[in-house]
Order: structure tokens, then C-alpha cells, then sequence
């Protein structure tokens, strides 16, 4: 017999952009490729497909999808501005946000149609 509630979960990495850049000097430059993080966002073309994958998997057992939890992970980053023209900057405090990540996928049993 079949369990009436099933979940499934899954995390995804936060979006990565990459960028050329020149090394060295006059005849001995050469492009590297840098890869940087961008912790502010999530890679959400993983998310979708993660999330697409656990749906028809779900599907193909034979059970309905009842609800999504959003996994998010707040952070926050240091605010700083020149406030006068002494030129130093002044700490203002924290700004702060949440990303989603991941996510709990809860599914129900169909129940057979008669």
C-alpha cells in the first residue's frame, strides 16, 4: 500500500556569471574566464528544473502535488555613503534580504476516480 502523503526536497546553488579578463603585461597578456557568485540571487533556471522533475515524478506515482515550501536564506550586507566632505565614509547600518533556494514539495495520493 502506498503512502498517502510523500515529500521531496531540493537546494539549489546561488547564480554564477562569468566574465573575460586580461592578465599580464604588454606581450605576455593573456583572457582568463572568471566565474563570480552573485549571493544575492538564486540559479533559478536549476530551480525550475528541480522542481519540474520532482512534479512528473510525482505524477508517475501517482500523486498529486498539495504544496510547495520555499526554502529561503537571509544575509544581510554593510551600507556605507560619504556623508560630508571630509570624504570618509560613514557606516548606516545593515541592509538586509532573503533569497529562495530551495524548496519541500508535498504530494498526495490521487484518489481513484470511480
Amino acid at each position: 500500500m502506498k503512502k498517502k502523503f510523500v515529500t521531496d526536497w531540493f537546494y539549489s546553488p546561488v547564480e554564477k556569471y562569468s566574465e573575460k579578463k586580461i592578465k599580464g603585461f604588454w606581450f605576455w597578456k593573456s583572457v582568463v574566464t572568471v566565474i563570480t557568485q552573485i549571493p544575492q540571487t538564486g540559479d533559478y533556471d536549476h530551480y525550475c528544473e528541480r522542481l519540474e522533475d520532482i512534479y512528473n515524478k510525482f505524477d508517475s506515482e501517482g500523486y498529486d502535488v498539495v504544496n510547495i515550501l520555499p526554502l529561503d536564506l537571509g544575509s544581510s550586507e554593510p551600507n556605507h555613503a560619504i556623508l560630508n566632505d571630509s570624504g570618509k565614509k560613514t557606516y548606516l547600518g545593515e541592509t538586509s534580504y532573503s533569497v529562495t533556494r530551495g524548496a519541500v514539495v508535498i504530494g498526495k495520493l490521487r484518489e481513484a476516480k470511480t
